[in-house]
């Protein structure tokens, strides 16, 4: 094997590979994130909601108010469920988690080879598994155009 054959696989490894799965973990994180901070607020609104709820069905003073502040929340929960739902938080994580698992099998040895050997076959499975994550992309906004028309 050439040195520049082992040249090129250490700087597409580092400039491609690893650069990609950083942005790939990265944005992983960042979605996962969110859906758990999404829905932890959407059940702790409700949970309020839902004491709310019980307070205005009690004798105490201030029932009205119960039953609005009740509503509200209701309101406010079902308003972060849909921003969850409308975002995909959830469909992107698992895009990108997709995306990782694709290139890391991607950029793998084949055959008992060391990837020296096989520079070329290495580039086309990563670029293959990239050009996957791309189309899924496609996927997600037709799912969610789908959606929204079904709801009209």
């Amino acid at each position: 094997m050439s040195d520049r054959n082992s040249e090129l696989l250490r700087f597409y490894e580092k400039s491609r590979i690893k650069d990609q799965l950083t942005f790939y973990n990265d944005r992983l994180e960042q979605f996962d994130r969110a859906t758990g901070q999404g829905l932890f607020i959407s059940a702790a609104t409700l949970g309020l909601a839902s004491a709310a709820g019980a307070l205005a069905g009690t004798t105490l003073g201030w029932a009205r108010g119960w039953a609005a502040v009740a509503a509200v929340l209701a309101a406010v929960s079902t308003a972060m469920a849909a921003y969850l739902a409308l975002y995909a938080f959830d469909l992107q994580s698992k895009i990108y988690g997709d995306a990782v698992r694709a290139v890391r099998a991607a950029s793998q040895a084949q055959d008992g080879q060391k990837p020296e050997q096989d520079v070329a076959g290495l580039v086309t499975r990563v670029e293959q598994a990239l050009r996957q994550e791309q189309s899924q992309w496609g996927q997600l906004t037709s799912q969610i155009q789908a959606g929204d028309q079904s709801a009209s």
